[in-house]
């Protein structure tokens, strides 16, 4: 059992943001890690049903967030099954899955990028089907994900079905709003109705003004939309994102925001401490990267990916 948080030196945290039932803590702290820049590793195409193709146009490796999305038209959407180091050039990774059940052809290039929602991702914290190199492996978890949301079709695993349809569309883009990057930030705690749902920090902060959108609209606030349009969501009443009074001196709301992030960080304490590195993958190449699968207790779980033994990537969703 490890404290997977203690494992990065010398971050900070930031005032919450919130909107609706979502609250963001930012984490701040200086860049991290020797990998290529965001921007020049993108999705180039599908070669197979399974199987996704990377291109770094960078001469270091690249980071591929996990359970990164690919949707185009007249073609098979795409989503990986953990997170991704893509050398320079071209990287294939052939243990992809398909998310729509009953559509065909091959992606050129992505016209929409997310990441899955937070409760599919759950799904491959078992190695062997994150291993399995099977297309349709997560076709019954989708089918399931998209019951009883009113307006959806049902009996076709088509995640489409849901990012497409304009009322859910346009509520997961307002979160992209409410959410804005902060100086320094390289990550975020997510909690809903004040329960922590995930951690993710990225390497840089240049990885995750690349990158945050992704998490906030097509992971987040997917997952919570979802949660609401089924009256699924549940309000806590711990962990609320304290009231400030009109009042309040600069000195005082720092206080109330600091309180606040203390009580998060504790109650992320048994959460962090019931983490297992669950599989563990060589280096790659020279540039020492690993990327480390790990598990909770409870169900959750994600990727670390360390570069010469130094933890750089997070992303867990508990």
């Amino acid at each position: 059992m490890i404290n997977i948080l203690k494992k990065f030196k010398d971050l900070q945290f930031g005032e919450p943001q919130t909107d609706q039932q979502m609250t963001v803590i930012p984490i701040l702290g200086e860049d991290r890690g020797d990998v290529a820049e965001p921007s020049n590793v993108s999705f180039k195409r599908t070669s197979g049903y399974g199987t996704m193709v990377f291109d770094n146009e960078d001469t270091k490796a690249g980071i591929i967030p996990s359970n990164y999305m690919t949707r185009g038209k007249s073609a098979q959407d795409h989503a990986m099954s953990g997170a991704g180091i893509a050398l320079p050039g071209e990287t294939v990774f052939n243990n992809a899955c398909c998310i729509e059940s009953s559509q065909g052809g091959m992606l050129h290039g992505a016209e929409d990028v997310d990441i899955l929602p937070a409760s599919l991702r759950k799904a491959f914290t078992d190695m062997e089907l994150r291993k399995r190199k099977k297309y349709n492996k997560l076709w019954p978890r989708i089918t399931a994900w998209l019951k009883n949301i009113p307006g959806i079709r049902t009996g076709n695993a088509h995640l489409r079905y849901f990012y497409d349809d304009p009322k859910y569309k346009n509520a997961i883009e307002s979160f992209c709003a409410a959410f804005e990057p902060v100086p320094n930030q390289l990550g975020a705690f997510i909690l809903f109705e004040g329960v922590p749902i995930g951690i993710e920090i990225m390497p840089t902060a240049n990885h995750w003004v690349e990158y945050w959108e992704l998490l906030i609209r097509g992971c987040y606030g997917a997952e919570l939309v979802k949660l609401q349009a089924t009256g699924a969501i549940k309000k806590s009443s711990t962990l609320i994102i304290p009231k400030i009074p009109d009042d309040a001196s600069a000195e005082e709301i720092e206080s109330i925001f600091s309180g606040f992030t203390k009580s998060v960080q504790s109650s992320m304490v048994p959460l962090l401490n019931a983490i297992q590195i669950t599989d563990q993958n060589s280096d790659v190449n020279s540039s020492g990267l690993h990327i480390e699968v790990l598990k909770t207790d409870s169900g959750g779980g994600g990727d670390i990916i360390t570069q010469n033994t130094e933890p750089i990537y997070l992303s867990i969703v508990l």
